[in-house]
């Protein structure tokens, strides 16, 4: 199936401007960041990398191309330190990335499970591979005039240093309340911890997470109970994510709500159906109702869709076990996903799958969007488009619930229904 978005994006996108000429070191130019890292005996990965990273690697990566390309990348450290106390870096992507614009996100999450290395490895490599390409990549440029990528490589830092090192080598959960209490010398785990993807608000507590402390899929004494999770959580709630996609390992499944038997289907089952076959189409997974894997809840992916409306999907990348040989678990599948992320970012960009505000105010005007839990901002410069979430929402019943945006314009409030694909004109 083709993709439906590329062409209209590169039809309403100029052609990108060639990087300026400074002296040694170039520092916008995305040739020279990939030209330092394949060296001869590289990989074809954007990193060049040809083994796992280590922990400190990630945030040198993150860094290294923020440094390279600051007028697409930023490093953003997330609100809320791990339970050890560790910083978890976010990376933004986007033309002109340090504005406050209206423009739909892509967030791209690896790590949540900490044993889970490939998908930290694709995370971050898709991420260096926007800073490389764009400017050289026709269809990378024109998406980052009309998405924000942010990419979270790694969403539980303490969990992956314990897994990374050797430590506790298939460690699963976060490290609350300690990482090693009481290691498996059979499989490496430990029983301490809480399974950050079961631990957010939507459904938690349901079938497919536990209440046992021990067990691997613990979800936590209640939802949010974890700053990992909570980071996640006013990430999503602060920004216009549209599509969601979380990176883990290794059922080799392209996966979308609901998460549990019972559940009927989502309201969007459609526009699930036909984003995931595109995804299936890129990467050679096939796609599935999450539960057709095994019954979860309290997931990140769902709770993000039936709280803000913004799309959200799991992808198993292959293999036979969690950080399989490097050759095998990352660099022979690191293609394929790269076009099923390049469709998921893609369609973030397309207001076929989410909702626009349009109006005309006083250039630099801040303009506030907001349900309860909900909270975002633009600053406009006269004629506007907010690429914004439907404001009528999913529930988990499979019906759509009835809500408005408030939108708090210079010196008045206006409240807007949307629905999925429309676009309203609105008086500010």
């Amino acid at each position: 199936m083709a993709v439906v978005v590329t062409a209209a994006l590169a039809a309403c996108t100029t052609p990108a401007a060639t990087p300026p000429t400074t002296t040694t070191p170039k520092t916008y130019d995305g040739k020279v960041l990939a030209d330092v890292r394949h060296p001869a005996g590289a990989s074809t990965l954007p990193s060049g990398r040809n083994d796992y990273r280590e922990p400190a690697d990630v945030r040198a990566d993150l860094e290294q191309a923020a440094k390279a390309r600051p007028d697409v990348v930023r490093v953003v450290d997330l609100p809320h330190k791990s339970v050890q106390g560790k910083a978890v870096p976010a990376l933004e992507i986007a033309h002109h990335v340090q504005t406050d614009d209206g423009r739909p996100v892509f967030l791209l999450m690896g790590g949540i499970h900490a044993n889970e290395w490939p998908g930290v490895e694709v995370a971050t490599e898709f991420a260096m591979d926007l800073a490389e390409q764009d400017g050289r990549d026709p269809r990378i440029t024109a998406l980052l005039d009309h998405v924000r990528v942010i990419v979270v490589p790694v969403v539980n830092p303490d969990g992956f240093e314990a897994s990374r090192t050797g430590r506790i080598p298939d460690k699963r959960k976060n490290c609350d309340p300690t990482c090693g209490t009481k290691v498996d010398p059979d499989t490496g785990a430990d029983d301490a911890g809480v399974d950050l993807n079961r631990n957010f608000g939507v459904n938690w507590g349901g079938p497919g997470s536990s209440g046992d402390r021990t067990g691997g899929d613990y979800r936590g004494p209640k939802a949010f109970s974890e700053p990992e999770t909570q980071n996640i959580r006013d990430l999503v709630t602060g920004h216009q994510v549209t599509v969601l996609v979380g990176l883990h390992t290794y059922g080799d499944m392209n996966l979308r709500p609901p998460g549990q038997n019972a559940s009927p289907l989502t309201p969007d089952e459609a526009v699930y159906a036909e984003l995931g076959n595109e995804m299936a189409e890129a990467n050679g997974y096939p796609s599935h109702l999450s539960r057709e894997l095994y019954e979860t809840s309290g997931t990140a992916e769902e709770w993000s869709y039936f709280t803000t409306g913004g799309l959200g999907f799991e992808t198993e990348l292959n293999g036979d076990s969690n950080h399989g040989p490097f050759a095998s678990s990352v660099l022979s599948q690191y293609a394929g996903e790269r076009e099923a992320l390049l469709r998921d970012a893609e369609a973030a960009a397309n207001p076929k799958y989410h909702s626009r505000i349009a109006g005309n105010v006083p250039a630099g005007t801040k303009l506030e969007l907001s349900k309860p839990g909900l909270r975002t901002t633009m600053t406009a410069d006269g004629p506007f488009t907010w690429d914004v979430n439907p404001s009528i929402r999913p529930g988990p019943d499979g019906r759509n619930i009835e809500e408005s945006w408030t939108l708090q314009c210079p010196g008045r409030t206006v409240q807007v229904t949307l629905a999925r694909g429309e676009t309203k004109q609105v008086s500010c």
